[in-house]
């Protein structure tokens, strides 16, 4: 039987380091990307969030509907930090 697939929008965090970038989500725990420039990076942590995305298991450890989080989670990440919403696959 194949799967269902459908989207969810999630925020991510990028941050400038000494050799690139490194990007993450807070709503998913441990998905990391890096890369060397910006496009790469956000492409990297794009495939990273959907592969996380493909064990359902990891779907119920959404800590909160992402449209609820935007105003409250980047503030603690500094002025220095990118912040981005990407659109990725999921298994519905």
């Amino acid at each position: 039987m194949a799967r269902k697939t459908g989207s969810i929008e999630l925020p991510v965090v990028i941050l400038k380091t000494r050799t690139g970038y490194s990007a993450f989500s807070p709503e998913i725990d441990g998905c990391v990307a890096t890369g060397k420039s910006l496009d790469e990076t956000l492409q990297r942590i794009k495939e990273s969030l959907e592969f996380h995305l493909e064990g359902e298991q990891l779907v119920k450890h959404l800590k909160a509907k992402p449209h609820k989080l935007l105003k409250s989670i980047f503030k603690d990440y500094g002025s220095d930090a990118l912040y981005a919403s990407i659109e990725v696959r999921t298994a519905a």
